[in-house]
């Protein structure tokens, strides 16, 4: 075989490996969607099951929810919410993070979970939300009079 043929032959299987690897992270990703958890119904009943949303993901688009319970939230931002904190969780995993001596990404997975479980119930109806406030709008007897606007 010549020079030229060897290159050619070492670049196909370069190629190929890169395509394994490629095809290796692909399943590993499709295997941990499909073992995304939903939180039970007695967690998101429990204590702990209906935590605030403390940020935004970086690729939402509408209005912010940060502050709001999940189940004030719409369930798209609450599918996009769980995977940021999966991705989170995974990053934690890696660099063992840590808070106050115990491992974080369990609780971040945790509200990962939540936030598919208040998703599923809001979209299935279990779960009915109240209309959203008009901007301004306030409970204050002072917001009824014209001269406190």
């Amino acid at each position: 075989m010549s020079a030229t043929g060897e290159e050619a032959l070492a670049v196909l299987k370069s190629i190929d490996a890169t395509l394994k690897a490629m095809l290796a992270l692909a399943q590993r990703r499709t295997a941990a969607t499909r073992q995304a958890t939903v939180a039970s119904d007695r967690d998101l009943d429990g204590k702990y099951g209906n935590p605030k949303v403390k940020f935004m993901p970086r690729d939402w688009t509408g209005p912010s929810f940060k502050d709001y319970q999940f189940s004030e939230c719409p369930p798209a931002l609450l599918d996009m919410l769980s995977e940021t904190l999966d991705y989170f969780a995974q990053k934690a995993e890696e660099t063992n993070e840590q808070y106050n001596g115990k491992p974080t990404a369990p609780y971040k997975r945790s509200d990962a979970a939540r936030a598919r479980g208040w998703a599923h119930r809001i979209r299935s109806g279990q779960y009915v939300q109240a209309p959203a406030a008009e901007p301004g709008a306030t409970d204050s007897e002072w917001a009824e009079d014209p001269a406190w606007r």
